[in-house]
């Protein structure tokens, strides 16, 4: 709600602003609605039977994150690949080839993000399966499936993908990470490995539909299929593990060749791959088709029907296409194979990666009716007014139509009526201290506002229980508007309804039959005073928020210095904005509790950025040190629960019965820590001397990253601590608890595992530090070779 309590329609997401106009597009990076692209795409024209034939026949390709290429051999009976040294099978750590079992031939090829590769089989008859292998713990295992696979996808979370002519399969696990080998002589587990590579389930796809090639996003799986014509489909369902999920169909663009492989092109689209033209040698049509997805809203689509997988009018260039599969690549990146070039002599084919073309070139106009229909709940309403967070570029245009009514029999005869251009202002945002989503420009980026309004007539206020917008787009060819997001304002609020005296009203009501001439008087002078109340809205919202401007999380960033002078503190200009503000949140309660336990941790935590709460810095009063050596017959001294100690504090303790000190060397130190009322002259001495040696002192100990932040600790400890306490800085290569490590010498402070670091000769200390780990790539040993020489390839 605004300052006059006034709610608002939101549309913001894609869904929200969903139209069926083709010549528009949701833009997932930019969160924006714009114009489509219409470059002059260079599409080949493909046959199915000519594109089948080379379907068959196209060996598959996967690239790993240091760019070595992997591929089926000539036989596709065994998995080879290239570091830079020619073709070589590949291993795995105990020197067995991937390959095929006997009589089977190889079908497929497919690495994911982690370094998992699937590498599905079959003889063509009953012996069918996929082989895993993972280049980066280099094991190689595999499981049997029912139907015969002819293409596989490993998803993010490990888990094999395979599909067959008519079906898709599951498969998913892992071998044990070391060789198990049982005792007869001692109970075992049934299952010694719970979580090994096994088939899960098979759905069927959409009768009459066959499977040529599958892709996988984060959240969804795409298959693509035909129906032995010219006409494909690709089908998409959830990557949750099962199999009732039913499949979405999107029929494939017309305008699209017969594709053979797809590919996730980022950003909601499709890449789809078809033969080159024979009679295109110079191959001028080089374009690989990319398409989005979209679906028809469920009120629109009784029937189900098919959504549609419509192209993208915007250039994707290939420099040739030597096999029609798209390679697959541990790093995401798109790629297709190309040719052999003179800058990799040996890989036929390389893979090349495929990008869009920066050359914008956007449609002129269009219009698109929203379907989202915003219901105020009550007939009769009176609609305010639109915002709209947008970019319009200079030579772009964009405006808003709008229709009301009150009842919905009555929506398709309502009137559609255009609305005043939009008027940019100098606000980021309506809402108090808010920025706009497009950014900021003077009359280009941020906030517009429109009165909603009708064209003419004595009334032109539109009153009615539902809106429904419709939004006009135009731009220069070479820029284009963009839509970030709708807010509708409703029911008017009117500083002449609710300030002024009776008689200067608005006593007449629109009258469709009297919908033409000019405007009465009351309209007029409504209107006139919407101009103020979009100015002053606004305003008295950031005053009723003005708070906000004192609040150290949404104070803005050149205030917080002076809102903690305010408080009598100086902030340090080095700290980062996030430190600053958390320090402003807790200022008052350090003041209120200065020079005490809990206020030092707290300043600390917060100068170290939360090193307290993790455990990288430990105050400690050294009282809590002290110890007795003395065995005090009766007394409970057990320390297993003591954060600091855990259970290893030394003692001669023994519990035998009422108190009896049998060591007279201690009993005053007994005396000081238990009864220092009972002890003499003497005794009170020692008593004091020994208070003295624990008494005004605290030590710091510093862990890990923590040391680096020795100069901030200091800093706030001489600011924090009272004048007559001394402390201590310890500075500790191994985080310990205290008293734990000393004595144990290992590592007992529970920290985040830090990363992975490579073995060093001569520098690296086994057992402590550094990791022997191969890098995911078909040969760890070129990459280390390489690095060695400086990135040249032995």
């Amino acid at each position: 709600m605004d300052a006059n309590n006034t709610p608002y329609f939101l549309l913001r997401t894609a869904e929200e602003l969903r139209n069926g106009s083709r010549r528009l597009e949701w833009h997932p990076q930019h969160k924006a609605l714009k114009l489509r692209q219409k470059q002059r795409v260079r599409l080949p024209t493909s046959t199915p039977e000519v594109a089948l034939n080379e379907w068959a026949t196209s060996r598959p390709m996967a690239v790993d994150e240091h760019y070595q290429v992997a591929r089926l051999n000539a036989l596709q009976t065994t998995v080879e690949f290239n570091s830079g040294g020619g073709w070589r099978p590949l291993m795995d750590e105990h020197g067995d080839a991937i390959m095929a079992p006997e009589g089977s031939e190889l079908k497929d090829l497919s690495l994911n993000v982690s370094g998992r590769m699937a590498v599905p089989f079959s003889d063509q008859n009953a012996q069918h399966g996929v082989i895993v292998f993972d280049i980066g713990q280099r094991w190689q295992t595999q499981c049997v499936l029912p139907s015969q696979p002819l293409r596989a996808i490993v998803d993010q979370q490990d888990r094999i993908w395979c599909l067959s002519g008519g079906s898709l399969m599951l498969s998913e696990g892992e071998p044990l990470p070391e060789p198990y080998a049982g005792d007869p002589t001692r109970f075992e587990p049934l299952n010694i490995n719970p979580n090994a590579l096994r088939y899960l389930w098979e759905q069927s796809l959409p009768e009459g539909w066959l499977s040529l090639a599958l892709c996988c996003d984060d959240t969804d799986l795409y298959v693509l299929t035909h129906d032995g014509d010219h006409n494909q489909r690709i089908l998409r369902r959830s990557l949750a593990a099962n199999e009732d999920i039913p499949f979405q169909s999107y029929d494939v663009d017309e305008q699209c060749p017969f594709a053979v492989d797809i590919a996730v092109a980022g950003n909601g689209r499709l890449a789809l791959l078809a033969p080159q033209n024979e009679d295109d040698a110079a191959f001028v049509q080089r374009d690989c088709p990319v398409v989005s997805l979209l679906d028809t809203p469920p009120e629109d689509n009784p029937l189900n029907e098919p959504g549609l997988a419509y192209l993208i009018y915007e250039r994707y260039p290939m420099l040739g296409l030597d096999e029609v599969r798209f390679a697959s690549s541990a790093d995401r990146q798109l790629r297709y194979q190309a040719p052999e070039s003179a800058d990799y002599p040996g890989f036929a084919p390389r893979p090349r990666e495929l990008h869009a073309l920066r050359q914008p070139r956007y449609e002129e106009s269009t219009s698109a009716l929203l379907p989202e229909i915003l219901d105020s709940g009550s007939p009769g309403t009176q609609w305010h007014r639109v915002y709209l967070d947008a970019c319009i570029p200079a030579g772009c245009s964009l405006r808003i139509a709008a229709r009301v009514y009150d009842d919905p029999e009555d929506r398709s005869s309502a009137d559609i009526l255009m609305q005043p251009a939009p008027v940019w202002n100098s606000l980021p945002s309506e809402h108090p201290y808010q920025e706009a989503f497009s950014g900021y420009e003077e009359n280009r980026r941020g906030l517009f506002e429109i009165l909603l309004q009708r064209p003419e007539g004595p009334v032109r206020s539109m009153t009615g229980r539902y809106l429904q917008l419709q939004i006009h787009l135009a731009g220069n060819g070479s820029a284009t508007p963009s839509l970030h997001a709708i807010r509708v304002y409703a029911p008017r609020f009117s500083y002449q309804e609710a300030y002024l005296p009776e008689l200067f009203r608005q006593e007449q009501s629109f009258n469709p039959s009297n919908a033409s001439g000019p405007a009465n008087g009351a309209d007029v002078r409504e209107r006139l005073l919407a101009c103020f109340e979009s100015i002053l809205t606004p305003l008295e919202g950031r005053v009723a928020a003005s708070e906000q401007l004192l609040h150290p999380d949404t104070a803005p960033d050149e205030s917080l210095s002076w809102l903690a002078s305010a408080m009598g503190e100086d902030l340090p200009s080095h700290w980062p904005e996030a430190r600053k503000r958390r320090w402003l949140a807790n200022q008052t309660l350090i003041q209120q509790r200065k020079g005490t336990l809990p206020a030092i941790n707290l300043a600390l935590d917060i100068a170290t950025d939360g090193g307290v709460q993790h455990g990288s810095v430990v105050v400690i009063e050294n009282f809590r040190l002290r110890r007795t050596m003395a065995t005090i017959l009766g007394v409970d001294m057990d320390d297993r629960d003591h954060p600091l100690t855990l259970g290893t504090g030394i003692t001669g303790n023994s519990l035998i019965g009422d108190s009896l000190i049998l060591s007279e060397m201690t009993s005053r130190e007994f005396l000081a820590l238990f009864a220092p009322e009972l002890s003499n002259d003497d005794e009170r001495i020692a008593v004091s001397e020994f208070f003295d040696k624990y008494a005004h002192r605290i030590s710091i100990l510093l862990h890990g990253s923590a040391r680096q932040q020795r100069t901030s600790v200091e800093d706030m400890l001489r600011q924090q601590l009272p004048a007559h306490l001394q402390w201590r800085i310890i500075e500790t290569e191994h985080p310990f608890i205290l008293g734990h490590s000393p004595l144990l010498s290992v590592d007992t402070w529970i920290e985040q595992r830090p990363a992975e670091q490579r073995v060093t000769i001569n520098r690296t200390q086994i057992g402590r530090e550094g990791l022997l780990v191969n890098p995911r790539a078909f040969s760890p040993r070129d990459i280390n070779l390489r690095q060695s020489n400086g990135g040249a390839m032995t």
